[in-house]
């Protein structure tokens, strides 16, 4: 059983009802019980994303302005997309179709100076899968097999001019 003093200071420490009851290391539900019975539960009125006065969120604006540089690449290119910073094309080619079998476009994030931990927007930009091999083949460090290697000097050799 949960006393009411405990229940009643894990809500004044923590910034919402969910917080309150991991601080005392018990399931919500069960906090939910003692906190509604003891007539303590007050759920957030205020739910949803803080924005500034743009509209943007403000997390997004944080990871920009690199306080977050751990960040996912693949959500932070999700937000940038959505929330319009970045077009959902390739800035090299301009390609943006859709595939056929799962309806997503093949793009990826790159980063200009290959630091994934610079997230600042004008290190950002968008690339489709083929650009961004021909553009970092060298920097991206793929080995090429060396069954390919073979087969790639068969196909020279085969296609050449020279006799």
């Amino acid at each position: 059983m949960l006393a009411k003093t405990k229940i009643a200071w894990a809500i004044n420490e923590t910034t919402s009802m969910k917080r309150a009851a991991k601080l005392l290391r018990v399931s919500y539900n069960t906090f939910k019980k003692y906190a509604k019975m003891y007539e303590l539960f007050q759920p957030a009125s205020n739910a949803g994303i803080p924005r500034n006065s743009q509209g943007k969120p403000i997390e997004l604006e944080r990871i920009l302005a690199g306080k977050h540089p751990n960040y996912s690449s693949t959500k932070l290119f999700t937000q940038l997309i959505r929330e319009g910073y970045l077009a959902e094309e390739c800035s090299n080619c301009d390609f943006d179709e859709y595939r056929a079998s799962d309806m997503t476009k093949p793009l990826m994030l790159d980063y200009l100076d290959d630091d994934q931990t610079n997230k600042e927007l004008a290190n950002l930009r968008v690339l489709c899968y083929n650009c961004y091999y021909i553009l970092k083949m060298d920097r991206v460090g793929v080995d090429i097999p060396a069954n390919v290697k073979s087969f790639q000097k068969a196909i020279y050799k085969a296609f050449s001019t020279e006799s």
